[in-house]
């Protein structure tokens, strides 16, 4: 049985930015699904099940973290792993453990690929 192209959720407030990462990722080979917030994140997460989530820190309604934390609270979506991005997040300050990386933006597309490869390797039982 093969599996289908990885599902990825990419959530950012910035209609630019969330165009841009779809894109790429689509290119990529993803399926991809977005949000505009985290409200609108959990409704997806809710209707759908996800490989991976990369999300915007700062957003209106419920930001990245928040998000973060309520994916952890819910026995579906706590093992669902998260990458964050961000303009003005900064990397030192604690996260939520569901947060396998974080990137700055403007964004290194090469890295972020990288890293959301790896990360989906490493959630894909051989």
């Amino acid at each position: 049985m093969t599996a289908g192209p990885h599902k990825v959720l990419v959530v950012d407030d910035e209609h630019a930015s969330l165009e841009v990462l779809a894109l790429l990722l689509t290119g990529e080979g993803f399926q991809v699904l977005t949000a505009s917030n985290g409200e609108e994140a959990l409704e997806r997460l809710n209707e759908t099940t996800v490989d991976l989530v990369i999300t915007d820190y700062k957003m209106p309604k419920m930001d990245g973290s928040e998000l973060c934390e309520r994916m952890l609270a819910d026995p579906r979506l706590c093992e669902i792993p998260v990458i964050f991005t961000s303009a003005t997040y900064r990397q030192d300050v604690p996260r939520p453990s569901n947060v396998r990386a974080f990137y700055s933006k403007p964004l290194l597309f090469k890295t972020l690929l990288a890293a959301t490869h790896q990360i989906l390797r490493e959630k894909t039982p051989q």
